[in-house]
């Protein structure tokens, strides 16, 4: 096991009361007031406020470098702020060290003592903290059941599997009773089936013990699909805050729109007529929009339109003309790749039925929104 991780698993094993490890973990609040950190002259979270509900949890994503993990640590207290304010449960903690905290960190590499078996693993924290043994067994067992591991309590990490692994060190982080959780990149590690298999377990964990959750990944289907709300980050800053429906129907800056999912950018000028809002687009075609955002000025804009939010209009004059380029056919849904008049690429995405008429490579076609599908509009 690495040194560093080491030493910080027995700071936060030591800390606290035996008392404490008794009670279930309470949902307590995490709030971020204006955090600055720098290294030397570079900005690694630039006046970051976050405000993170009692058992909610949030996902913090973003591309390598954009300080979602210095503000992990920060929370965690491995990492002092430059500037700004960490208070978990209303309580200010930046003065606290991180075993004091009642902060539990699950790492990517697991970080498990290889000598030590399953059960062992789970019980040191609270053998560190000066819980009796007798009360020490009664949590381990709860711990191993709750993460369905309680049948291998006697193996050694080296004969477990990713997830396996994986269990056992939530199972150790959960068993001091932490106010707050925070997940470092924690299915990184794993395959793809072994990753949709402990997200499920994590998420089913989080609502069971309702604790405070804050999840650092970069995989923004693994932020889709088990946060309550996403801090999308680029530059150390936060480009939205929002539920993964808000972030994904409704980004609020180009960088989400682009970041979050796939997306077509179709450039344009938008005019505002009375009661409704046209954008005509530079390759020809026009979309009428409802409720045009974060942009409602006339002028040059760019519209974010996901894929599965275009359909096929043979018969719509004012759609959008393209030419079929490639046709991906994905199980239960189509692929189209299309070319505009000016060269651009877009994508389609349809579900594949029965009835559905096929489109063919070199196929002159028209495109246009599907009723009631959420764009974004930027300016240009």
């Amino acid at each position: 096991m690495n040194a560093a991780i080491r030493s910080v698993l027995s700071a936060f094993a030591a800390g606290g009361s035996a008392a404490a490890v008794t009670a279930s973990p309470g949902a307590s609040g995490i709030a971020l007031e204006r955090i600055v950190h720098r290294y030397g002259a570079a900005i690694a979270v630039n006046d970051v406020s976050l405000e993170i509900r009692p058992g909610e949890l949030v996902a913090l994503l973003g591309p390598s470098g954009c300080g979602k993990t210095t503000l992990l640590r920060i929370i965690a207290g491995l990492l002092a702020q430059t500037e700004g304010q960490v208070r978990i449960g209303g309580e200010a903690v930046d003065r606290l060290p991180p075993n004091e905290r009642g902060a539990g960190i699950v790492f990517q590499s697991y970080a498990l003592f290889p000598h030590m078996t399953v059960a062992a693993n789970v019980e040191y924290g609270l053998r560190a903290r000066g819980l009796p043994a007798a009360q020490r067994r009664p949590i381990v067992e709860r711990m191993l059941s709750l993460v369905r591991m309680d049948s291998l309590a006697r193996r050694y990490p080296r004969e477990l599997s990713g997830g396996q692994q994986q269990r056992v060190a939530l199972a150790r982080t959960l068993a001091v009773s932490p106010r707050v959780l925070l997940l470092d990149e924690p299915f990184g590690a794993l395959d793809k089936n072994l990753r949709l298999g402990m997200q499920i377990e994590v998420k089913r964990l989080q609502r069971e013990l309702s604790i405070t959750t804050v999840m650092v990944t970069h995989d923004q289907e693994e932020a889709l699909s088990m946060a309550d709300r996403i801090a999308v980050m680029s530059s150390g800053v936060v480009e939205q805050l929002g539920t993964p429906e808000e972030i994904y129907d409704r980004p609020r800056t180009q960088f989400v729109a682009q970041f979050v999912g796939h997306t077509n950018l179709l450039s344009g000028r938008l005019v505002h007529t009375a009661d409704r809002f046209d954008v005509a687009l530079d390759v020809g075609g026009t979309l009428s929009l409802h409720d045009p955002a974060p942009c409602s000025r006339n002028g040059a804009v760019l519209v974010s339109v996901r894929p599965e939010h275009l359909e096929f209009a043979p018969d719509d004059a004012a759609a959008i003309p393209a030419v079929v380029d490639l046709v991906l056919p994905l199980g239960p849904s189509v692929v189209y790749e299309l070319a505009l008049s000016s060269g651009e690429k877009v994508k389609v995405t349809l579900a594949r039925t029965g009835g559905a008429p096929a489109h063919r490579a070199g196929e002159a076609v028209r495109l246009r929104l599907a009723a009631g599908a959420p764009v974004s509009v930027f300016q240009a």
